[in-house]
């Protein structure tokens, strides 16, 4: 990694280190209540305590003072500071510049607001019901980028979004079928959990704003800054170092606005740093309730699938709308299944806001699918693995979106999958007698496995620059962030090869929107495939360059010149050579500039869900080994094996490093995570002593990884596929241990045992 060093000694550069003359410290002061009028705010005490620069209120957003407030990637639905109600438990209502935290915490005490309490609805059903409290009234105002994205709704409801996905005749599919099954399977709320929490620095000069800011998206930050301040791109400068992850917490605007409205007012640099507690109240995973009934034949062939999904988005849309549509276009897994119909809807509630989470709405939908499959096969009495085989769809085969696939490699990776845990037919079903580890034993072994197919964000667009240096080392000018997945080595090694020079004279930046080209996102396991593109594309050019100015300056045609080892030789000559920073001095520019962008295309219509729905996608399986202690309820993962088709692998240790982490996130959602909330919505384990992730001790005692390449020229993106998979299969195994079908994550011991008690 050519971060190596610095990696190990500490001296990465995080927003976090931020410190600039003069600057103030920000605090948030947020709603006790989860929804609730803002009758009356007073500051003047908080705006009068020494060591105060200056307070934000809804005051600040009066008509007169030119500025909206609103915001929002899809619908404007958020404010920078409540400005008529407060829609969840956490909601920022006022914030405080002072010259440090704790004098900022004492203003924060001072600030009186008086409120007006609504009724509040906290469960996604709840909340479409004709009597439901309004969480947005009237509806918010749709961004009109997203118009052919997200379909246009009537006011009056919460229902934020509706995807739809129609193949087929779903009732005549049910009526064909010989059984039909219908189950519901429920996913929580839960938290991101980067070890770096969210931070922004503003800094207003000479009417120019510049953050340094912990995201994923620092293009997408300046365009929405840019627009909430009335300001041209060119004077909002967004300059982003490593971050401490991310997995789509960082993904859209959360500290950029309050920063910035308070450093403008005060007229002094401001940073923001959330607490732990601050960051469970700023954006969380969509609960999701999934109901998905199957037709299948007595055979095993599926015929029909109807699903209709509810995700919580919570007080304000984020990507809510995107979360639904991405998890609603994989519900029909990766199975020839001919008859299709899938609603899937975000809802708004009175809950912390929902984003993107490492999966973007596919986790919640394989727990329902692949969970269910395994309950298909036991109720024909069918072996999991051959109901899947079965079903697999297969090169050349439509997707539920009606799009050809191709390349694909689902038997592969599911052999790999049931060999990994060394799956017999005599594995296939629950036998309490056969899974005990020994007669007098309370332990029981279960072995699990799950498929997964997921789409990456379909259109996008990355571009790229490298910049060939007088010595002839080059410069990769790239606005994808670099977030602990290895982004800068796997770029780094994509310019060197491309270019034929050393890895070591290779440089990528950390992005910076006055310098760096344009980048969509850093999220969906894009960056490699996207920005690699285009890197590829960047280095063509700048090849094209070499030659043009090599063929005048080695007086040989473009045909006779090879570029290897950071050079131009006419070929068959060895001693006839210019190295590329002699070319690039000679060619009077004293540096050469390659650009390169790389696009996709694609999209859904919005009324049947058919189109492209991903340029490629992502396929990946996971199988596990469980042991479930029959007296406790506790369940330990023995053994997890992710594996992914990955196309061609640029660095094998990375690539394993992502599989590996994607599987143990999983691990954490499958048996430990959960946001709990009272029955007013305010949220109980907001720290880590009462919010469990996992811990060395939870990781899996062996873990096998293998990525499918054959060969392959294309990328294909890996940073999350094999998340989703490891809930179902982790179910799955269990059931196959106990004889106990959970269909609400997490498997905690207390539901286990319940179910226990009932056997």
């Amino acid at each position: 990694m050519i971060d190596a060093h610095e990696r190990v000694t500490g001296r990465i550069n995080y927003a976090l280190n931020i410190e600039l003359p003069g600057m103030l410290y920000g605090k948030i002061l947020r709603s006790p209540f989860p929804h609730a009028r803002v009758v009356h705010i007073d500051s003047s005490a908080a705006e009068r305590l020494t060591g105060v620069a200056t307070v934000l209120t809804r005051g600040d957003f009066t008509q007169a003072s030119g500025y909206s407030a609103k915001y929002g990637r899809i619908f404007r639905d958020q404010s920078v500071v409540a400005l008529d109600k407060v829609r969840f438990v956490g909601d920022p209502v006022a914030a405080v510049a002072a010259a440090n935290d704790d004098i900022a915490e004492e203003a924060l005490s001072l600030i009186k607001v008086d409120y007006e309490e609504f009724p509040a609805v906290f469960d996604e059903a709840e909340a479409l019901k004709g009597d439901a409290p309004l969480v947005h009234d009237p509806r918010p105002e749709q961004q009109a980028i997203f118009n052919n994205l997200i379909q246009a709704l009537p006011g009056g409801s919460n229902l934020c979004s509706h995807f739809k996905l129609r193949r087929g005749d779903v009732e005549a599919g049910f009526h064909q079928a010989d059984f039909v099954y219908e189950d519901l399977f429920r996913s929580p709320a839960v938290q991101h959990v980067p070890l770096e929490p969210h931070v922004t620095v503003a800094q207003f000069f000479h009417g120019k704003l510049t953050l340094w800011t912990s995201t994923q998206m620092p293009h997408a930050v300046r365009s929405q800054m840019a627009e909430l301040l009335h300001l041209p791109l060119a004077r909002v400068r967004v300059i982003v170092e490593t971050l401490g992850g991310g997995f789509g917490s960082k993904g859209s605007l959360r500290l950029e606005p309050l920063a910035a409205f308070l450093a403008l007012k005060a007229n002094r640099p401001v940073k923001i740093v959330l607490t732990r507690e601050e960051e469970f109240v700023t954006v969380c995973k969509h609960p999701a309730t999934i109901r998905i009934k199957t037709g299948v034949m007595k055979d095993g062939t599926l015929v029909a699938r109807q699903v209709t999904a509810h995700f919580n988005t919570g007080a304000y849309s984020d990507v809510g709308p995107v979360v639904a549509r991405n998890g609603g276009s994989a519900m029909s897994g990766p199975y020839k299944i001919p008859h299709v119909r899938i609603d899937s809807f975000a809802v708004w509630t009175n809950l912390v806001p929902a984003g993107a989470l490492r999966g973007f709405g596919v986790p919640q939908a394989v727990w329902a699918y692949e969970s269910q499959m395994d309950m298909i096969a036991e109720r024909l009495r069918l072996d999991p693995i051959e109901l899947r085989r079965k079903n697999l769809l297969r090169d050349d085969d439509l997707f539920a979106t009606g799009e050809t696939l191709t390349d694909l490699h689902f038997d592969e990776l599911l052999d790999r999958a049931a060999d990994s845990v060394q799956w017999t037919a005599g594995d296939a079903r629950w036998n309490q007698s056969a899974h005990a580890t020994d007669k007098n034993s309370a332990t029981r072994r279960g072995k699990g496995l799950a498929l997964v197919i997921k789409a990456t964000i379909t259109p996008s667009i990355s571009a790229a620059a490298l910049k060939l240096n007088e010595d002839g080392s080059l410069n990769v000018l790239t606005s994808s962030v670099e977030c602990g997945q290895g982004a800068k080595t796997v770029l780094a090694q994509i310019a060197a090869d491309a270019m034929q020079v050393p890895l070591e004279r290779v440089s990528v930046s950390d992005p910076d929107t006055d310098l760096t080209p344009y980048d969509q996102q850093t999220s969906s396991s894009r960056t490699t495939f996207s920005m690699g593109g285009a890197v590829t594309k960047a280095a063509e050019d700048l090849k094209r360059q070499l030659l043009s100015h090599a063929t005048e300056l080695l007086e040989a045609s473009v045909d006779d010149l090879v570029l290897a080892n950071g050079r131009v030789t006419v070929r068959g000559t060895s001693d006839r050579f210019l190295s590329y920073g002699a070319i690039a001095m000679r060619s009077n520019q004293a540096n050469l500039m390659g650009h390169g962008s790389f696009s996709t295309r694609g999209g859904l219509d919005l009324e049947t869900g058919q189109g492209i729905g991903s340029v490629h996608w992502h396929q990946g399986a996971i199988g596990c080994e469980v042991e479930v202690d029959i007296e406790t309820g506790k369940i330990k993962v023995l053994r997890l094996s992710p594996s992914v088709f990955a196309g061609r692998v640029v660095n094998p240790r990375l690539c394993e490093l992502q599989l590996e982490g994607c599987a143990i996130f999983g691990v954490g959602q499958a048996l430990l995570e959960e946001m709990i909330y009272d029955d007013r919505g305010q949220l109980l384990n907001t720290n880590l002593s009462d919010y469990n992730i996992p811990s060395f001790d939870d990781i899996p005692e062996q873990m096998s990884l293998s990525a499918l390449e054959h060969g392959a020229e294309e990328l294909h993106g890996i940073g999350e596929t094999l998340l989703p998979p490891v809930m179902a299969a982790i179910g799955n195994a269990v059931y196959n241990a106990v004889g106990v079908r959970i269909r609400d994550l997490p498997l905690t011991a207390e539901k286990i045992l319940r179910q226990l008690h009932k056997l």
